[in-house]
């Protein structure tokens, strides 16, 4: 019982830990290109946590970081907070966020299971290849919300000379291809600080599932009940 409080316990602590520090991202000034998306640290940051947390606690953490947006807190990008910015053009991003943090830290977690992280040469290969699943899941989300909200083509038009005709603005051009060089070089660093994070702390996927399993147990369901 002492184990399943600690287990929770440690788990709200890092999903907090992690919501401030995504939302402590959004600090470094971002900068805005065409189609008014910014280039923030937020991946970086929305990477890492799956990496390190686990599907469920990833999630959790981004939601959090929302939720402080929603109740007026400026935390996102360039300062900016309330339910027009997520709504807004740029929202779709945001809950792509979401969504690659539960994929990507449910990578990590199979990558823990299977022993891929066991080895101290092949880890930090095994996290940057699981973290680079973020970068096709968040544009999934976020490049055709951009095309919706501002009425821009999602791919390039007829009479485009290819996607990189700067006379043809799509949702593609303008809030994908510029971000994609930065986005490779943030999961690489992610994947990269996350592997010394879990040789120095080589519980934590495996804490993950446990606090997951301990939740759904009949003595953790009477504990709920008797609170």
């Amino acid at each position: 019982m002492p184990q399943n409080r600690h287990m929770t316990g440690q788990s709200i602590a890092l999903i907090a830990v992690f919501a401030a520090f995504i939302a402590a991202s959004t600090l470094v000034p971002g900068v805005e290109l065409l189609g008014g998306v910014p280039i923030t640290l937020q991946t970086f940051a929305i990477v890492l946590a799956g990496l390190v947390l686990g599907a469920w606690r990833a999630f959790a953490s981004v939601v959090l970081y929302l939720a402080m947006g929603l109740m007026g807190l400026p935390v996102f990008a360039n300062h900016t907070s309330g339910l027009a910015i997520l709504t807004g053009p740029t929202g779709g991003y945001l809950v792509g966020f979401a969504a690659a943090a539960l994929v990507v830290g449910g990578a990590a977690q199979l990558l823990a299971r299977t022993g891929r992280l066991a080895s101290r040469a092949s880890s930090t290969l095994w996290l940057i290849i699981a973290g680079l699943i973020s970068i096709p899941v968040v544009y999934a989300v976020g490049a055709p919300w951009l095309a919706v909200r501002t009425g821009m083509p999602l791919l390039p038009g007829e009479g485009c000379s290819g996607i990189f005709d700067k006379e043809c603005v799509s949702a593609l051009t303008a809030g994908v291809i510029p971000f994609l060089p930065g986005d490779l070089l943030k999961v690489v660093f992610a994947g990269i600080v996350a592997a010394t994070i879990h040789r120095a702390y080589p519980g934590l996927l495996g804490a993950a599932r446990t606090a997951v399993r301990a939740a759904g147990t009949p003595e953790a369901q009477e504990e709920r009940a008797a609170a």
